[in-house]
């Protein structure tokens, strides 16, 4: 066999690869989108956690054996939540009488749905806010 059969029998496309790698491009894009998207809305989630354990321990004033769900709630109300879906609060309590915990869940949802991230989630953040002296 001659060189020049090998190079006449070499044919195919590289198109199929191209867009092989196109889509593993794009898929890869949108994981890391979520996946960001998800970071976010933890780190948003734990600030208003912090903003509303520190509400609670100043507006019970010494007090931290009555009921602090109330106080809680309060200052969730008059949060504006922006980037947060369906925010609940879960937990508020003071076992020590001098730390106030704080415990927040949120509903999440991936900015473009694809195979990894499809469904809605839920992301919960705890923040504790404790009384000095």
């Amino acid at each position: 066999m001659q060189c020049s059969d090998f190079r006449n029998s070499e044919q195919g496309s590289l198109a199929p690869l191209g867009i092989g790698l196109a889509m593993l491009s794009l898929l890869t894009v949108l994981s890391i989108l979520s996946a960001g998207s998800l970071y976010l809305t933890e780190r948003r989630l734990t600030g208003v956690a912090e903003s509303t354990a520190l509400a609670v321990l100043s507006d019970a004033s010494d007090d931290l054996s009555q009921s602090l769900e109330p106080l809680a709630t309060a200052h969730l109300r008059d949060l504006k939540l922006s980037g947060l879906n369906g925010v609940s609060l879960v937990e508020v309590s003071s076992t020590d009488l001098r730390t106030v915990r704080v415990r927040l869940c949120s509903s999440w949802l991936p900015i473009f749905p694809n195979y990894i991230f499809s469904e809605t989630g839920k992301v919960c953040s705890e923040a504790l806010a404790r009384r000095g002296r």
